[in-house]
């Protein structure tokens, strides 16, 4: 018997279930008992993007003719004012047109879900948020039309992201100002500054985007209470200590003086998950982050303190360790998440990337099973990167041989991450010497860059180039110091290719220079041990030993 199919008014998270639901607002009660992400009653819809001139043009064309252009008051020639406000759209606060909007950004900027092996990403979350805060509500707007309106060519409306991204701040530097009941929305709205910087950078460039990550460590210890969305939470606690880490390894200083937050893992906590193996990674990342500062510390006055060879072996010791764990934690994520293995030169995903890098200068570039798999060997290469000079230095100083903890050469057996690297040769057992590691640390920031086309291919959107943003400028600054200009060349010409995915700042990240990294790279050591053991005696029968460091 026909009639009207039924169609069910429950939340999405029960509908994709199908089971039934209590239809309780904001979230469901049946969601909430059994644990689950309750993602509300708006159904998606399709955002048709139409730029202001599009919009004009259809208006006129339905817009009925005048009579008698005569029959007007107005004096013929006479000039009309137009208000300028009426110019930039106002802040639409209809839930159906921010849902669209979210909608459009989500869609261009996320790659299909089966390129993403991961649980639920941080902009997934986004229209979870809106609705509940003024303040998130412009900044995650200004987001989603700063973005749409770049990939648009649409002026008006970029024009109209950036006003709302001014009231944004202003609303931000109010709450401050006022000091009291700072919410989890003032933390959020910092981190997605950053994302908008990435995006619709400021005219001073990088600078804006590191104002915006020294905020959201200010606020990190001053916003109380958890949110009531668990997951994004977790997620934007992610990312906070991503971008706290990108700015310590840029002053070479530990991550522990930015108070960065620790992933959640009390016993019983429901907001703790499972980690990923990004955050095993970023995890990691800390620890090497830490040891830059004690190492670089050591070597500045290691020369001229008592036990100076004790010291620089137990830091041996911690590096190498941390070498193993990398290592280890490489070959547990690759049996979750797969290996690498080289693209075949004639792939459909190279040419646009060889289009606007048109130079072949790295072998065969790289292909993963997903981009969740790129992305954390991508932190896995980037951590190397940093952590091998850290032992060619204190090999360097101790000189080779001597340390106790074993030889560094015995990771050789390892080198988890490729199947076949063509310019990969590991140290071998009796080869200690600066070359062997500044070779290696060539090694990984090449696979960074094998990794770029993949990256970029259009598949991946503009999640893809932003994963690449941080390994890339770190793999670059290392080619800086080793003055590789074809290399250094390569890497800027992928910087200038960001924009074309969405990431204006890429112009600003071709050139940039990190003065520490530099300085710390071309230090050595002035003064072998045994001549400071032999000087500290010296100092010691003439009463000016300097302190113990411990």
């Amino acid at each position: 018997m026909g009639g009207i199919p039924f169609k069910s008014t429950g939340c999405n998270t029960c509908r994709r279930r199908k089971v039934k639901c209590d239809e309780a607002k904001p979230e469901c009660l049946r969601c909430v008992k059994n644990g689950h992400i309750c993602t509300g009653y708006e159904r998606q819809r399709v955002f048709i993007h139409k730029s202001a001139s599009a919009v004009n043009d259809s208006q006129k064309a339905q817009r009925p003719k005048r009579k008698d252009v005569a029959q007007s008051n107005r004096p013929a020639g006479a000039i009309v004012a137009i208000d300028p406000v009426e110019q930039v759209p106002r802040f639409n606060a209809r839930l159906e047109v921010r849902s669209q909007l979210l909608a459009s950004f989500i869609n261009s900027f996320l790659p299909p879900a089966q390129l993403l092996k991961t649980n639920k990403n941080l902009y997934e979350t986004l229209p979870d948020l809106v609705g509940g805060s003024p303040l998130l509500d412009k900044a995650v707007i200004s987001l989603c039309s700063a973005f749409v309106a770049k990939n648009n060519r649409d002026d008006r409306l970029l024009q109209y992201s950036t006003k709302l991204y001014s009231q944004a701040m202003e609303l931000l530097h109010g709450k401050i100002m006022m000091g009291k009941g700072l919410g989890k929305d003032l933390l959020y709205a910092t981190i997605i500054f950053q994302v908008y910087e990435l995006i619709n950078c400021s005219p001073s460039g990088f600078p804006a985007w590191l104002a915006h990550v020294q905020g959201s460590n200010a606020l990190i210890q001053q916003c109380s209470g958890r949110s009531k969305e668990a997951v994004a939470e977790n997620l934007f606690l992610r990312q906070l200590r991503f971008v706290i880490l990108c700015d310590a390894i840029g002053k070479r200083k530990s991550p522990w003086r930015y108070n960065i937050p620790t992933r959640s893992s009390e016993p019983g906590d429901k907001n703790a998950l499972a980690p990923e193996p990004i955050d095993i990674f970023i995890d990691i990342l800390i620890e090497c982050t830490a040891l830059i500062e004690e190492v670089d510390t050591f070597l500045g006055q290691g020369y001229v303190v008592r036990g100076s060879r004790r010291v620089g072996e137990r830091l041996l010791h911690s590096c190498l360790s941390l070498e193993d764990k990398l290592h280890n934690t490489c070959i547990w994520m690759q049996t979750k998440l797969g290996v690498p293995s080289p693209l075949p030169r004639d792939a459909s995903i190279l040419r646009a990337f060889r289009t606007a890098v048109p130079k072949d200068f790295f072998s065969q570039p790289l292909n993963f099973p997903s981009l969740t798999c790129a992305e954390s060997h991508l932190i896995y290469w980037t951590t190397l990167v940093l952590l091998y000079p850290l032992i060619n230095q204190l090999f360097d100083f101790i000189s080779p041989g001597l340390s106790q903890f074993g030889s560094p050469a015995s990771t050789s057996s390892y080198y988890p991450s490729i199947e076949t690297a063509e310019t990969s040769t590991p140290p071998s057992t009796g080869t200690q010497n600066q070359v062997d590691f500044i070779a290696l640390t060539a090694v990984y920031a090449t696979e960074v860059c094998r990794a770029a086309a993949y990256c970029l291919q259009p598949n991946m959107k503009a999640l893809g180039g932003q994963m690449l943003l941080a390994p890339l400028s770190q793999s670059t600054q290392f080619f800086q110091v080793e003055q590789s200009s074809e290399k250094i060349k390569w890497c800027q010409a992928v910087f200038m290719h960001l924009p074309q995915v969405g990431f204006a700042i890429g112009v600003f990240l071709k050139d940039m220079v990190w003065p520490q990294y530099r300085l710390s790279q071309k230090r050595r050591s002035p003064t072998p041990p045994e001549q400071v053991d032999e000087q500290y005696q010296q100092d010691m029968a003439a009463g000016e030993a300097p302190a113990v460091l411990t």
